[in-house]
């Protein structure tokens, strides 16, 4: 290896801050008999440490793995996924304070309860989302040191506990780290890793670095090529930025995208947060350039293994943890899509917007596994598929009540394309049919032909007029039967109508509605006229035979491949109820509706004449 990345090392929260739970000095004679192995690198430990205040020159020996620990995992993986409502701007509205309980009632949460509060851990969990089925790489000192075994338990930790975690050694047997060409070969033979965490930066700053010919000289093109196929096969790199109480720069391999435009959308860079002093952690590396896909994460006091770890060592894997969670949760996202995600819903700190310190501000998991932007919905029409805004669909009552009977899921679409579930009664809204109207604009049926006390014609129906996403065309014309009979008993005539009709209607173009069986409906008008006072009792229009068929998306595969449903909903149901009473053109009118609102209407009409 060449020039200044020689001597590039592993910046363990351990090397430079860490404190045991215990008094872990291997000074102490107590201590150096029971830890006997660890102590037995102590000198190049405190040789190590010695020298981290110098300029920027970071001894290469590794020697400070001394402090090792038997880590428990006792997370509770045993959450169910929960359906996300559409109410999307509403924070934690899908889950419930007894399942946010539930997941922060493990050891793990209670001893780390502070950091994973500031990155609302809770909701993910809540939210049944574990990073199963997926891999991450953890390229460190490992299993055998404090500090490589540190990160790959915080990998695998109570973020994402179903992720699957390897860890690849990438130092010697003297504690030293291997070549850069090594390195890439290592990445190359970990060919199923989705996710690579690297807690391991140079002595060079971000902003030192300025070509990728640069970058292989002092590298090793492998190492280049190695990072660059990994990012094709569409792979995300995590990389620490460094605990060089750098407040201006991230380490000079934070910045490779920079350089190598293949990693863009491939790459986070993460700094550490103090949640003591809600502050940068004295002494974790700012964003600097790197502040476009820069994150801050929590990085101290962050108990495991039984000791105090600090740095951005350990906030890097909870980052690499993150993504799993969002592959596992929508496995059709691509590398792009995810790292922009995390940035996006990352909370604001410091400077408003993103800004050198920060970058894009605080790990959410409750933002990034929620909804972002105004929700869509695809529909399905001629073998092609549309997405547009979701919105109500405001449809009579009765449709309304046989739809929210149904207790139908469907998922709808947030910017990126993920898929959420929510019941589709939530966006049913009842539309009353107005019958103060319709004697108004008096009959609106025609009779096309007419034999004793039958009539037979046409007449325009208002019945299936929905609007919104399960929009029909209007005036669908029903084909209609009468039968009509009279008598008079001094001045008084009684009178009876009763009506079958029977139609097609049809959905408009981008409707959730895919089509209609013959629909089929009844009315009977019953009432009794002396003079001009006119008493009517009388069942409006009412369906009484037919369906509507509903093409609703349900989800996506992994390959991104939008599913869809059909529903049978019968459209019969009970009738309403009319009691009018009218004397010249003045009417009165009270309609009992067995589903919906109630109408009550007093009108008047006139005719003027010039």
């Amino acid at each position: 290896m060449k020039s200044i990345f020689k001597i590039f090392t592993m910046f363990f929260a351990g090397m430079l801050l860490m404190t045991s739970v215990m008094a872990q000095d291997c000074r102490d004679d107590l201590y150096k008999k029971t830890h006997s192995k660890e102590c037995s690198y102590s000198d190049s430990t405190n040789s190590y440490l010695s020298i981290l205040g110098a300029s920027g020159i970071i001894g290469s020996a590794i020697a400070i793995m001394a402090f090792t620990g038997a880590g428990s995992n006792n997370t509770d993986t045993s959450f169910h996924r929960q359906t996300t409502t559409i109410n999307y701007n509403m924070v934690g509205n899908d889950v419930t304070q007894i399942q946010l309980a539930d997941a922060k009632s493990t050891q793990e949460y209670t001893a780390n309860y502070n950091n994973y509060e500031s990155i609302r851990l809770p909701y993910s969990l809540a939210r049944g989302f574990t990073g199963k089925g997926f891999n991450i790489a953890v390229l460190d000192a490992g299993l055998d040191t404090w500090h490589g075994k540190t990160v790959t338990d915080l990998a695998s930790g109570i973020i994402a506990p179903d992720a699957k975690v390897d860890s690849y050694k990438i130092i010697d047997q003297d504690f030293n780290f291997i070549s850069f060409y090594e390195i890439g070969e290592t990445i190359k033979n970990a060919n199923n890793a989705d996710i690579f965490n690297a807690s391991w930066t140079s002595s060079m700053r971000s902003d030192q670095l300025v070509s990728k010919e640069q970058l292989i000289k002092e590298t090793d093109i492998n190492f280049v090529n190695q990072l660059i196929s990994a990012a094709n096969r569409d792979a995300i790199f995590v990389w620490a930025a460094g605990n060089d109480y750098d407040k201006r720069q991230s380490g000079a391999l934070s910045a490779m995208p920079k350089v190598i435009s293949e990693l863009q959308g491939h790459f986070i860079n993460v700094v550490a947060w103090d949640e003591s002093t809600q502050s940068l952690a004295d002494f974790s590396n700012a964003c600097g350039e790197t502040k476009n896909y820069c994150i801050t994460a929590p990085g101290t006091n962050i108990n495991i293994n039984h000791t105090i770890a600090n740095g951005t060592s350990f906030a890097a894997p909870m980052v690499s943890a993150a993504i799993a969670v969002i592959k596992e949760a929508f496995p059709y996202m691509k590398a792009q899509e995810i790292t922009s995600l995390l940035l996006e819903t990352a909370r604001d700190l410091g400077a408003p917007g993103i800004d050198e310190i920060y970058g894009h501000g605080m790990l959410d998991m409750e933002r990034a596994t929620r909804p972002v932007g105004a929700p869509l919905i695809p529909i399905s029409y001629d073998n092609s598929t549309i997405m547009q805004p979701l919105q109500a669909a405001r449809v009579a009552g009765n449709i309304a009540s046989n739809i929210k009977q149904a207790d139908i899921k469907f998922a709808f679409f947030d910017k990126y394309g993920r898929a959420f579930t929510s019941n589709f009664s939530d966006i049913v809204k009842i539309q009353n049919p107005s019958r103060a109207f319709d004697k108004l604009r008096n009959s609106n049926q025609v009779i096309v032909f007419s034999t004793n006390n039958f009539d037979f014609g046409l007449k325009q129906n208002d019945l299936l007029n929905n609007t919104g996403l399960l929009k029909t065309q209007p005036n669908t014309f029903f084909s209609f039967i009468n039968f009509n009979q009279q008598q008079t008993f001094n001045n008084i005539k009684l009178y009876q109508k009763i009506q079958f009709s029977y139609g097609l209607p049809k959905p408009q173009t981008n409707s959730l509605i895919s089509d209609f069986s013959n629909i089929y409906s009844f009315s009977a008008s019953f009432g009794a006229k002396l003079f001009d006072l006119d008493f009517n009792i009388s069942i409006p229009d009412t369906i009484i035979a037919g369906n509507m068929y509903m093409t609703l998306p349900t989800g996506r595969d992994k390959n991104g491949k939008i599913f869809f449903n059909t529903y049978d909903i019968g459209l019969s149901s009970k009738p309403s109820i009319e009691y009018s009473l009218s004397y010249n053109n003045l009417y009165f009118g009270f309609i009992d509706n067995p589903i919906g609102t109630d109408e009550v209407y007093v009108l008047a009409k006139a005719k003027l004449s010039f």
